[in-house]
């Protein structure tokens, strides 16, 4: 197996720490650089003590990237805005490939403007393709860099995309996470003190993900979702844990709509789908998984899809490495 060069942008913040653990052990990867704006020139042992092989990597300035050498791959886990605005003073040369964990390239030129605020170039932006590997990676393009998807939507559209031409296309969403979702966040609700014993909500019917779903739903399923979505913290390190209120078209069973989901993920290594159960986040924590499970509520048509994830890992650095190894043409599941 050819070795591939890879570098870390931002690689002190909570995706990029996660990042540098798993490529260190990844077999394909060496890692030539990691990048901060704040804590260059400490060691990455500084970042995480556990490192088996870069322990003594030095990190450097994430603009020294442009000086950087046989370098084949670039992840990007600076803050959102921060690729986009920069790129081309990093001056990637056009043999880098690029996988971008921030939100910059995930939609459309309208929809990014009205809900990041947010103006690409449009040269940089037709370079990168939107992939969830379950969903859409048979239009991987090993020409094109890769906008990773968001945390919240990878656990809402992986329990959607199976059933979602069959349902009534009213969904509330009632989803949680930990508070890494936030980053490293300095705002007031995401301290300790205020996040520990205590369960709130933000940006109710406004998040984000919201668009990325819905668009992503309407691109490969040719279905319009008019989704609520209801986000909550969690106070709690990591995890996210989406309820999804649904309603058939049709009168359907639990048998019958599990068996829609083992079919459609039969051959998914990292998405499993419970016989009876709901899954709760301490399943999946520390893994690339997606667990699934459902519901008919009794008394009533509906549904409840129950999808957890671990942010940090298939709503983050996990995913990025599992669209490394599409791109590159190793196992998916190489490292993971």
């Amino acid at each position: 197996m050819d070795k591939l060069n890879v570098a870390i942008l931002g690689s002190t913040g909570y995706t990029g720490i996660e990042l540098l653990k798993i490529l260190d052990l990844h077999p394909g990867v060496v890692i030539k650089f990691i990048g901060s704006n704040s804590l260059n020139k400490a060691k990455a042992k500084n970042l995480f003590s556990g490192l088996k092989n870069y322990s003594d990597l030095v990190i450097k300035h994430n603009s020294q990237i442009s000086s950087t050498k046989n370098i084949h791959l670039v992840f990007s886990c600076l803050p959102h805005g921060e690729l986009s605005k920069n790129y081309k003073k990093y001056k990637f040369n056009k043999n880098i490939m690029v996988i971008d964990l921030s939100a910059d390239f995930r939609l459309p030129a309208n929809l990014n403007k009205k809900w990041y605020r947010g103006n690409r170039d449009i040269n940089v932006y037709k370079n990168f393709q939107y992939i969830l590997p379950e969903l859409n990676s048979k239009e991987l393009d090993k020409n094109k860099n890769i906008a990773n998807p968001g945390c919240y939507a990878t656990s809402i559209a992986l329990a959607l995309a199976p059933i979602c031409t069959l349902i009534n296309n009213e969904v509330i969403i009632d989803t949680k996470s930990g508070v890494s979702g936030a980053g490293k966040s300095s705002k007031l609700e995401h301290i300790f003190n205020e996040a520990n014993e205590n369960l709130s909500l933000y940006n109710v019917g406004d998040h984000r993900h919201t668009p990325e779903i819905q668009n992503l739903l309407k691109k490969n399923y040719k279905i319009s979702l008019n989704i609520d979505m209801v986000p909550h913290l969690l106070p709690i390190t990591r995890g996210i844990l989406s309820n999804i209120y649904i309603n058939f078209k049709v009168t359907q069973s639990e048998n019958k709509i599990r068996k829609y989901f083992k079919e459609f993920y039969k051959n998914k290594k990292f998405i499993k789908i419970l016989n009876n159960d709901l899954p709760s986040i301490k399943d999946v924590v520390n893994t690339n998984n997606c667990i699934i499970g459902l519901k008919k509520l009794p008394n009533s048509k509906n549904f409840i899809i129950t999808s957890v994830v671990d942010n940090l890992i298939k709503g983050a650095s996990g995913q990025a490495v599992q669209n490394m190894n599409l791109l590159l043409g190793f196992p998916e599941d190489l490292g993971l």
